[in-house]
């Protein structure tokens, strides 16, 4: 009888082994293991193949009688059975891969990877599910209405376990949905995180501060906390600082020094438009509200600080003093607007920085040398082709140096009170290339080649100071007019460049 038996089971393997459907796992199986194997590097051709693969098998399934969304249908032989519960089982989880690949390509845009890989990944689980179900219900014939219940039950314990967890995965669908911030934005949460956004996953944010620190913001924190976007509508950042001054100064002219200053600092965009408003007046001093804006918040802090020093220079320039600290006794004419040019001049030196070493009689015997020059607004200092002899010190006003490009005039920089132009001039005998523009009402201080050589010989450390200064300004590219330099010279060694031509048109002396 053991023999009828084990004669019965290898007839029907014999049998079974006969369906052409045994040759079409075996064949599908090879064919999945080469396109993986060959087109590894490949993946557009992997996917063809794949897509061929599954037509072919359906095409199979159908012919056999098979249809893959009705329960499976016992021949009696448990081997041709199992192998037609694999090919509808491989059926169920291709035609799955292939609904992933569609929403993929088609449905969510591949263009912003981060933005869509949430959704990306909660529609490819929802599919692979549905499809787990199917096999589950079409492949071993169970009931999913009890399995449904069961899972529901289970998924209300787990939702209460992984209570947190789940309140980030939420919100990080709402923020995908709704988009307050997109990778690459700058962000202000409340709690005072601030910072690029990098990331966005299914549990939290990255963002990037300003100090290069990664910050991990749970989604559901910032779901719940007001949002910043620094970089919508556009990139450009607003800042504001506030300035106290003496009250000996009328508002409006304090207003006009200070948007001088802001006028002088290149970071700070004119569109929107700075404001300087008046916040308060009192008997001790007048306070103004600086607002102005910049093209990103990456360089607020620099835009700031270069304002601030402008700020300095310019109401030093003007003779407006600041305000003096609270509770010291205010002291009337402890700096005094100067009266008279020689004066004016004197105390525009003493922000010069070449002349900075030079005593207060010394920067008053230059001051007598000066010629003082006036511009009204919009009007020409400098025309390219003009050979300047002489160093000329900007005394008040904003002055911009602008060249004729190709396509445009570009703007190369500002000058404010203190700044100074027509060294190079000096140096190389060769003609600007550039044009100087009074942006306000301008007054500059001529001192003359050769009222110039006696200073730069008799104080050696000007000499190398004026170096320092030139070779600063064009290692930086803000130089304007150096088209004479030799292009054999490297930027580490401008400054004994420029030390060498003032010591061999001067004869200076080696300082020590």
């Amino acid at each position: 009888m053991r023999e009828n038996i084990g004669m019965i089971d290898l007839s029907d393997l014999i049998a079974a082994v006969s369906d052409p459907l045994v040759i079409v796992l075996g064949l599908f199986a090879i064919g999945a293991l080469g396109s993986h194997l060959v087109f590894k590097m490949y993946p557009l051709r992997r996917a063809i193949v794949r897509v061929i693969l599954l037509v072919l098998l359906t095409i199979a399934l159908l012919y056999r009688g098979i249809v893959p969304y009705q329960p499976l249908q016992l021949t009696g032989s448990p081997f041709r059975d199992a192998v037609h519960a694999a090919l509808k089982i491989a059926w169920w989880l291709w035609a799955a891969w292939f609904v992933v690949g569609f929403l993929r390509a088609f449905v969510i845009v591949e263009r912003r990877p981060h933005e869509g890989k949430l959704l990306r990944d909660l529609l490819s689980g929802l599919v692979y599910l549905a499809a787990s179900l199917a096999i589950i219900a079409y492949v071993f014939d169970l009931p999913i209405q009890g399995l449904l219940a069961t899972s529901g039950v289970i998924a209300i314990i787990l939702g209460l376990a992984l209570q947190s967890t789940l309140s980030d995965v939420f919100s990080g669908i709402v923020l995908n949905f709704s988009r307050p911030y997109r990778p690459g934005d700058w962000i202000s949460l409340e709690g005072g995180t601030e910072g690029r956004v990098i990331e966005m996953n299914w549990r939290a944010t990255h963002v990037l501060t300003g100090r290069r620190d990664l910050a991990i913001v749970p989604n559901s924190t910032i779901a719940k906390s007001r949002i910043v976007n620094i970089s919508s509508p556009s990139g450009v950042h607003g800042s504001a600082i506030t300035v106290q001054l003496a009250t000996q100064t009328s508002p409006s002219a304090a207003i006009e020094t200070l948007e001088h200053a802001i006028l002088n600092c290149r970071p700070i965009v004119s569109s929107p438009a700075p404001v300087v408003a008046v916040k308060s007046v009192n008997a001790d001093y007048t306070e103004f509200e600086m607002t102005f804006f910049v093209s990103e918040l990456a360089s607020a802090t620099r835009a700031q600080n270069e304002l601030f020093d402008l700020i300095f220079r310019h109401l030093a320039a003007a003779g407006i003093e600041l305000a003096s600290s609270q509770g010291a006794p205010y002291q009337p004419g402890k700096m005094q607007r100067p009266e008279g040019p020689e004066a004016r001049a004197e105390a525009v030196l003493g922000l010069v920085a070449i002349f900075a070493a030079l005593s207060r009689s010394e920067r008053a015997a230059i001051a007598a040398k000066l010629r003082q020059h006036s511009f009204d607004q919009g009007e020409v200092l400098l025309e390219p082709g003009t050979v300047l002899k002489s160093l000329f010190i900007i005394g008040s006003g904003v002055v911009s140096f602008t060249r004729d490009d190709i396509e445009a005039e570009t703007e190369l920089l500002r000058l404010g009170p203190g700044d100074h132009y027509g060294e190079i001039g000096l140096l190389t005998g060769n003609a600007s290339a550039v044009t100087i523009t009074a942006l306000t009402a301008v007054t500059t201080y001529e001192l003359a080649q050769s009222d110039l050589a006696p200073i730069l010989e008799a104080e050696p450390e000007v000499a190398q100071e004026l170096s320092r200064a030139l070779a600063r300004r064009q290692a930086a590219g803000r130089s304007a007019q150096a088209t004479g330099l030799d292009s054999a010279v490297p930027t580490s060694g401008l400054t004994n460049w420029f030390s060498e031509r003032l010591h061999r048109l001067y004869n200076i002396a080696s300082a020590q």
